[in-house]
């Protein structure tokens, strides 16, 4: 993968780190409120396929949550980063 621009959009920061890491999450972006709407603008508006999976955990009060974490295949990295670099207007 060759050395990828700093992010300049939420959007970006997520698909980033879909292509480094492979997978993201909610727990990746606790603080960023519009988090599953960068990850449907990234599937609806530009075609990215993403996997979906129900993750269990427990909060801080010990009770048991679920959210839902986002693959992305290996099949779909050149994808994801053609899409990083048009959304950097590369």
């Amino acid at each position: 993968m060759s050395l990828l621009p700093q992010p300049k959009s939420n959007r970006q920061e997520v698909l980033l780190t879909l292509i480094k890491n492979g997978k993201v999450s909610i727990e990746d972006y606790p603080y960023l409120s519009g988090f599953r709407t960068r990850v449907s603008e990234l599937t609806l508006e530009h075609g990215l396929i993403l996997k979906s999976k129900p993750v269990n955990a427990k909060n801080k009060f010990g009770r048991t949550i679920t959210y839902v974490e986002h693959h992305l295949e290996e099949n779909e990295i050149e994808n994801a980063i053609a899409i990083y670099n048009s959304i950097n207007n590369l």
